[in-house]
């Protein structure tokens, strides 16, 4: 999926509607809607799934009134920064859930009151930037693609929401402004003066400008018109989010006239007035985000076909028709040991059982040249699709080689047999040996993990199966050719007791090493004094770039397994392109150490890929072989 940024100018987008509309319509209590993401988890995460569902491409985090001024004015104490983080959490799993692409994007409402106004009560402009920043610090920690600051009235506020973003990273900013049906806000901003301020906003205009809220679609139509001159001029694209039409009660309840038809009857105007994004705002629902997909030209995503298996000696028709050998069935990572400077990226399982998203990942990754795919199996102890299956759809969609990470937690001895036998038959053959974290870490833990084996046991059963028997010493028929990884941390403490793991691991039959993420080359070289004997095995380190001081910090802090020099972590304290400098940490890192390893396998934060390709790219041209 490209960078948010990108997409804006590239594309048109359906985005979701009235979050609140939604909520009300359910029977949530509506001075308890902004705490939703903290004590109504379930019903956050169906409400984003329903907006997917309907067509949704980008999404927003249920934080629109969840800043400390908003929650003080009607008596409500929270934990703002953890429940903008759990708000982006909810979103992006809700997502990943879903299976197909999508953006979320950090929603910032306005605050109590007007930012630095002279005449009415207002909130100093540093105060309100500290405000902010404190929902942007949370909604960074949950993984967001970008912001909107929506709804806004006043120009000041939007100033310290911009500033605050940007002061914390270099995420793309939506703003977009609320006008009445009398063209302009509530304070007297024209479209033609909103533009104006943003286009001169410290650091430059944000990434999209437009509207939302205030008025139903025809007025919001003319609000966007008079904006849309100035900002097509400076090659900025336009969103719109109308109401369902001008509220009326009806019956006790708030009533929005406009209907999904209706609504999706003004959507080729507001392309061509320019809007690359498209969604609703108050009175909104999944039913008039569906009608505004339907119009939209932008296609829906491909459902991915996959062929039926071929059978072993089949040969295939390409594309065009011509005859091609199988998917490479039986590929070893062996094959590149000496020959190519070997690059894998790890992907983690969908959260439900749509692949979509995984696989277009893969694809991309595919076109920037990486050798494999690692395929987690549910990671932290959270339920994923099953490693296996990604590995496979990986395989057929992109006939790229894949590591499928495979532990002894969920299965017991006869149920990891079955399934390395099958994995095998699928062509699924390069298989990293893990434990796997125990079920209390993760979404269940009452659940019961087996561990009829570790990971040394796991090891002992597929060098049998190389050797053409089972667990038992009973004949499995054909050897199979599994390649067996396994993991090791260098930075493990007591350092001794990993070493005799490893030692015990690579007795019991193992072939490559992997390792736990690391940050210098210290930590590798402490490692190698201590055991230098056993790393003469290929190598493939792993490498897990930092995109932000926060991040650092969770990592080094509340990570197992995962250390980082403090003198790196200070590097991100202060600086604001956090991605950029992680890259490049990670590329000296790589150059310092790649002659002494066979590769890397680098893994991306939240499944985004887009950030690893500089990395990939000057890999590929600095160590081709």
């Amino acid at each position: 999926m490209k960078p948010l940024a990108d997409a804006l100018k590239e594309g048109v987008w359906v985005a979701d509607g009235g979050i609140g509309t939604w909520f009300l319509r359910e029977g949530a209590d509506a001075r308890q809607l902004p705490l939703l993401p903290l004590t109504q988890e379930d019903l956050v995460m169906r409400c984003h799934l329903e907006y997917l569902r309907a067509g949704a491409q980008i999404i927003e985090t249920h934080t629109f009134s969840a800043n400390r001024s908003k929650l003080d004015s009607i008596g409500v104490t929270a934990n703002v920064v953890e429940l903008h983080r759990r708000a982006a959490q909810l979103a992006r799993h809700s997502r990943d859930i879903y299976g197909e692409p999508a953006y979320v994007l950090g929603s910032l409402g306005p605050l109590a009151l007007p930012v630095g106004s002279q005449g009415v009560a207002y909130i100093p402009p540093v105060e309100a930037e500290t405000i902010y920043r404190e929902a942007v610090s949370g909604l960074l920690a949950g993984g967001v693609d970008g912001f909107i600051v929506e709804t806004m009235s006043d120009l000041s506020t939007v100033q310290a929401a911009v500033a605050a973003i940007r002061s914390e990273c270099t995420l793309p900013i939506i703003v977009s402004l609320a006008f009445s049906p009398w063209g302009s806000t509530l304070y007297g901003v024209t479209p033609e003066r909103a533009v104006e301020t943003l286009l001169a906003l410290p650091g430059g205009p944000p990434a999209a400008i437009g509207a939302n809220c205030g008025s139903g679609p025809s007025p919001l139509l003319d609000a966007v018109l008079r904006m849309a001159e100035k900002v097509r001029a400076v090659g900025l694209p336009l969103v719109a989010y109308p109401n369902a039409g001008e509220p009326t009660m009806r019956e006790g309840h708030v009533h929005y006239p406009a209907s999904p038809a209706y609504m999706a009857a003004i959507v080729p105007a507001l392309r061509a007035a320019g809007c690359t994004v498209i969604g609703g705002c108050c009175g909104t629902t999944p039913d008039h985000v569906s009608a505004i997909r339907q119009t939209m030209a932008h296609p829906m995503p491909p459902a991915v076909l996959l062929p039926a298996p071929p059978r072993a000696g089949d040969e295939v028709a390409g594309d065009g028709g011509e005859i091609r050998a199988p998917l490479s069935r039986s590929r070893s990572l062996a094959e590149y040991w000496g020959q190519r400077f070997f690059v894998s990226v790890e992907l983690d399982p969908p959260r439900g059982p749509n692949a979509a998203r995984v696989l277009e990942a893969a694809r991309q990754l595919q076109q920037h040249q990486v050798d494999a795919i690692n395929v987690a199996d549910s990671p932290m102890a959270r339920v994923r699709m099953g490693a296996l299956a990604t590995a496979r759809l990986i395989q057929e969609t992109t006939d790229l080689l894949t590591i499928l990470h495979f532990t002894t937690r969920d299965r017991n001895l006869m149920g990891l047999q079955s399934d390395l036998l099958g994995a095998h038959a699928l062509g699924i053959t390069n298989v990293l040996c893990l434990t796997g974290d125990p079920p209390g870490l993760g979404d269940y833990a009452h659940a019961t993990a087996v561990y009829d084996l570790d990971s040394v046991g796991l090891v002992k059963v597929l060098s049998g199966f190389n050797g053409g028997h089972d667990a038992l010493n009973q004949p499995i028929g054909t050897p199979t050719q599994f390649t067996i990884g396994v993991g090791v941390n260098p930075t493990a403490d007591p350092i001794d007791r990993e070493i005799d793991r490893l030692r015990r691991k690579i007795e019991a039959g193992a072939q490559f090493i992997m390792t736990q993420p690391i940050y210098s080359p210290d930590q590798w070289w402490r490692f190698v004094e201590k055991a230098r004997d056993l790393v003469t095995l290929p190598v493939i380190m792993g490498v897990m770039p930092l995109v932000s001081y926060r991040q650092a910090v969770y990592l080094n802090n509340e990570v197992p397994g995962i250390v980082i020099p403090e003198e790196i972590v200070r590097q991100f304290e202060s600086i604001q392109d956090g991605v950029g400098l992680g890259v490049a940490l990670a590329r000296e890192l790589i150059h310092s150490l790649h002659a002494h390893i066979q590769g890397v396998y680098l893994i991306p934060s939240f499944n985004r890929v887009e950030p690893l390709f500089p990395l990939i790219e000057s890999l590929r041209q600095g160590y081709p072989v």
